[in-house]
């Protein structure tokens, strides 16, 4: 089935149509039928005995009940097939029944009424000329009328159920819809990676900060005077001047006198 299908009801002259309305005569049918056989061979065989009173009653009561269960039938099998066709469950069986009828009955009416010129031809010619061509035409042409009103019947029933089938599904409660995961973004450049050197980085030297002089710490002494005088006490000449105190030897400890 379209999407278009589940919105729209069919063409009256169509073969969804057509199909539709097979759907519920066939099946109306079966049904029916021995409802209506088995009360009328019954009133049959009562008459045969002489009990003609119980016979009209019988076949009376058969045939009233074979008409309500054909009645009875109409919404259990449109609702049926609208589980089929278009997937929902209809509600309301007598507004089921009475919006199928009526459709059914005015489409038949008007091909009643379309048909009754040929069937009054056809009906003179098998009687004016039963033993002649003529008068088998005659016969031919109401079987064929007879047909296409059979046909008519059909395609009325399918698209009155289609009608009533789309007129309900608005109606009905929709699933929740059902959203796919949106798939992940794709990067639109590949990552483009660093070539690898096979020669080491040099070592980075990082030097060490000059150590602050303590606040408490003595100041720093000058420097001495370059060493050039021998001591006169250990004849090395590891002798220095200093500022302070003049020559001194670093050996054995002379100073200079002053």
């Amino acid at each position: 089935m379209d999407e278009s299908d589940a919105v729209a009801p069919f063409g009256f002259f169509t073969v969804d149509a057509l199909r539709a309305g097979w759907y519920l005569i066939w099946r109306q049918l079966v049904r029916v039928v021995p409802a209506v056989v088995v009360p009328v061979l019954v009133g049959l065989l009562l008459a045969q005995v002489g009990l003609g009173a119980f016979s009209a009653i019988v076949m009376g009561l058969g045939l009233a009940l074979a008409t309500i269960w054909a009645a009875v039938l109409i919404p259990r099998l449109t609702i049926q097939w609208a589980e089929q066709w278009y997937g929902a469950t209809l509600t309301g069986q007598i507004r089921i029944w009475w919006e199928v009828s009526w459709r059914v009955f005015v489409a038949s009416l008007v091909a009643i009424v379309i048909c009754t010129p040929p069937n009054f031809v056809a009906l003179s010619l098998s009687t004016s000329y039963p033993a002649s061509a003529l008068g088998m035409l005659g016969g031919l042409l109401t079987v064929l009328l007879g047909v296409a009103s059979f046909v008519v019947a059909m395609l009325a029933t399918g698209w009155a159920m289609s009608k009533v089938a789309v007129g309900q599904i608005p109606a009905l409660p929709l699933a929740p819809p059902v959203f796919a995961p949106a798939p992940e973004p794709v990067a639109a450049f590949a990552a483009v990676e660093a070539p690898v050197s096979l020669i080491p980085p040099a070592p980075v030297v990082v030097a060490a900060p000059a150590a602050r002089p303590s606040p408490t710490s003595p100041p720093p002494r000058p420097p001495a005077a370059a060493s050039g005088k021998q001591c006169p006490k250990c004849g090395l000449s590891e002798t220095e001047r200093g500022s302070v105190i003049g020559w001194y030897c670093r050996v054995c400890g002379w100073r200079e006198g002053r």
